[in-house]
C-alpha cells in the first residue's frame, strides 16, 4: 500500500474513533442542555488548542501533525469540561 493509501486508512480509523467518542461523551452529558454546553465549550477551546499547537510543533517537524493535535485538544477539553459539567445535576434542563 503507497504511503497515501496508509494515510487515508489511518484518518478513515481516527474519524471512526472519534464518532464513538463523541457518542459516549453525549450519552455521559444525560439529558441536561447545560451539561452539553460545557461539553460543546470543552470540544471547541481544546480543538482551538490543540491546533495552535500544533502549529508550534509543525516547524520542528516539519510534518501537517494538525488532525493528530486537533484531537487529543478535543480530548483535553472534554476533560476539562467535564469537571464543570459534573457539578450540573443530570436531570436538570
Amino acid at each position: 500500500m503507497s504511503e497515501a493509501g496508509v494515510t487515508l486508512m489511518a484518518r478513515v480509523v481516527l474519524v471512526t474513533v472519534l464518532i464513538v467518542a463523541t457518542a459516549v461523551v453525549r450519552a455521559m452529558g444525560g439529558p441536561s442542555r447545560r451539561r452539553h454546553l460545557y461539553m460543546g465549550v470543552g470540544t471547541v477551546a481544546g480543538m482551538a488548542a490543540g491546533v495552535a499547537l500544533a502549529s508550534v510543533v509543525q516547524r520542528w517537524t516539519a510534518t501537517d501533525v494538525s488532525t493528530i493535535f486537533a484531537c487529543l485538544g478535543i480530548v483535553a477539553g472534554w476533560r476539562m469540561a467535564w469537571r464543570f459539567a459534573r457539578q450540573v445535576p443530570r436531570e436538570a434542563r
